[in-house]
């Protein structure tokens, strides 16, 4: 038996949705609901629909991201004897084949802390399906947007491999996305979950970094898929700075970068704080 997370914020009917779904899956044994201190309201829902008491519905206290949302539930599977969990975001959308494949995977492959599978985005289907670890010159780099579409291309390949290829049963990768993912919960224990330093974003290097400091391997499965019915904004946000705190987390903590370095990744991030506020304001004009 598996457990399954599902973390909401402001995504009632998707999230209801999908626990509808998941209440099918013959080997689940949990859905944790946690809704992370948004607008919504689900008691009536779980009420109507817990008849099996699978539903374990957390509604936490304040919104602490991605990260911290994700890791309540994991630890209430940990801490109530489940050996493997899930992370699903309200948006992805997956079949039992899927992740009854990711459980037997984790469960006969025990030095692997998380696996996935394949992934298809919105309409066109190209997204980064996963990558690598960022170095320090990676997050120098993606600071600003010419550097971040040049990682885009560099990752479309990697998308069209695992697509292409009829042989392998899975890849042997350094980071899966964050959307829809397997995990072994006794090694996510061991290193301590996802970051909550990180309120969005980088989430899932840093737990590639830190499983592969331990030893571990993630994977990605080539015999199922999934899908993220991810809506793509226009480009820029006014929010880019989460995502910058989030990278100097990883930087500072992670990498150890040093003073020199420090003083560089700064420029950058002003200059790509700069460009993402300019495709914010020109994306609501030419909206």
């Amino acid at each position: 038996m598996y457990g399954i997370v599902i973390l909401n914020y402001n995504s009632y009917e998707l999230s209801c949705n999908l626990v509808k779904k998941v209440l099918g899956f013959k080997r689940l044994g949990k859905v944790v609901l946690i809704d992370n201190n948004s607008k919504d309201n689900f008691d009536e829902f779980v009420s109507k629909n817990n008849q099996d008491g699978k539903i374990h519905y957390i509604k936490s206290s304040q919104n602490s991201g991605y990260a911290a949302g994700n890791n309540i539930g994991l630890k209430y599977l940990y801490n109530n004897g489940y050996k493997i969990g899930f992370v699903a975001n309200p948006d992805a959308d997956f079949e039992e084949d899927a992740t009854d494949k990711i459980y037997d995977f984790l469960l006969n492959n025990p030095n692997y802390g998380v696996a996935s599978c394949k992934r298809t985005v919105g309409k066109n289907g190209k997204t980064r399906q996963y990558w690598d670890i960022p170095t320090f010159k990676d997050c120098l780099f993606e600071s600003v947007y010419l550097g971040r579409k040049m990682a885009d291309l560099k990752y479309e390949s990697y998308f069209d491999d695992i697509w292409n290829d009829k042989k392998s049963q899975y890849y042997d990768v350094e980071v899966v996305a964050g959307d829809f993912f397997g995990c072994n919960l006794d090694i996510m224990n061991q290193v301590n979950y996802m970051d909550e330093n990180t309120f969005l974003y980088f989430e899932e290097n840093i737990l590639g970094y830190k499983l592969r400091k331990a030893g571990y391997k993630e994977a990605l499965l080539l015999s199922c898929s999934h899908f993220h019915n991810h809506i793509k904004t226009r480009r820029g946000s006014n929010n880019y700075g989460i995502y910058l705190h989030s990278k100097k987390v990883y930087c500072y903590d992670y990498l150890k970068i040093n003073f020199g370095q420090k003083i560089l990744i700064g420029i950058f991030d002003a200059i790509g704080l700069l460009d993402s506020k300019v495709l914010y304001l020109l994306g609501s004009v030419l909206k």
